[in-house]
């Protein structure tokens, strides 16, 4: 199977095709992209494809991280190739939290050199035989284009100070957020915070309650209930398990 995986950070667009097929996963941060023509944002829980010989260019958000796969022609001679890679028009497709978490898994395995890439390409094939594609939406209207600028910059502020950087009313503003973006800017926002949040216990030895008054929590309690919500398991534990792997 000729598959390419690799981890990248992209800090800026240029114009070009290539005589493969490419699929995007979004680890961190945002993607303009413009597929001759067809337009849209690629971020999180989500998965583009750029077929073979498409031209396009894209304009990555400042801490954009993507999980990409290169797929060479004749690469799924003899096993199944994902729909996803069937149609040769651009896509672009939501995809399910529980698989996404699979997908941030493999990335996160990549980078620490913990999984060899062409087992984690086998892995992630796998699961992108679980999405069924659909093409890429229409052009962002400007005002679309506006909320994905405020999306862009990291959403900080209430609803009705998003909605004033982007020249909208707030409930115009909402509709097109959670049509744009997948999701209401609360849940953005959240997205947001727990991601850190998940890096800050994995990566640093700060007490639980020291993340919880950084990222804006009153009291320890509160966040550790939300936390455990979210993902399934109290924060000590999540860096207990991410530690382990």
């Amino acid at each position: 199977m000729s598959i390419h995986l690799e981890l990248r950070s992209y800090r800026g667009g240029d114009r070009h095709r290539h005589d493969y097929s490419q699929i995007l996963l979004p680890m961190q941060g945002a993607m303009r992209l413009d597929v001759e023509g067809h337009r849209s944002v690629v971020s999180s829980q989500c998965v583009a494809i750029i077929p073979r010989e498409h031209e396009h260019d894209f304009e990555p958000s400042a801490d954009c991280s993507m999980l990409i796969l290169d797929v060479e022609a004749g690469a799924f001679t003899g096993e199944a190739e994902p729909a996803l890679l069937r149609d040769p028009v651009p896509s672009l497709t939501r995809v399910e939290p529980w698989l996404w978490r699979m997908f941030r898994q493999l990335g996160a395995e990549v980078e620490a050199g913990t999984c060899r890439p062409s087992d984690a390409a086998r892995m992630a094939m796998a699961g992108l035989q679980l999405v069924a594609p659909r093409a890429m939406p229409r052009p962002l209207s400007r005002a679309e284009g506006r909320v994905i600028e405020v999306a862009h910059s990291g959403g900080a502020g209430s609803v009705a100070e998003m909605a004033r950087t982007a020249g909208l009313g707030q409930s115009r503003f909402h509709a097109l957020f959670r049509a744009t973006t997948g999701q209401s800017p609360k849940q953005a926002q959240l997205t947001r915070l727990f991601d850190e949040a998940a890096e800050l216990l994995v990566k640093t030895a700060l007490p639980v309650s020291e993340i919880a008054y950084r990222l804006g929590y009153q009291n320890a309690s509160s966040f550790n209930r939300q936390f455990r919500r979210r993902f399934g398991l109290a924060p000590s534990e999540f860096r207990a398990a991410g530690r382990s792997r």
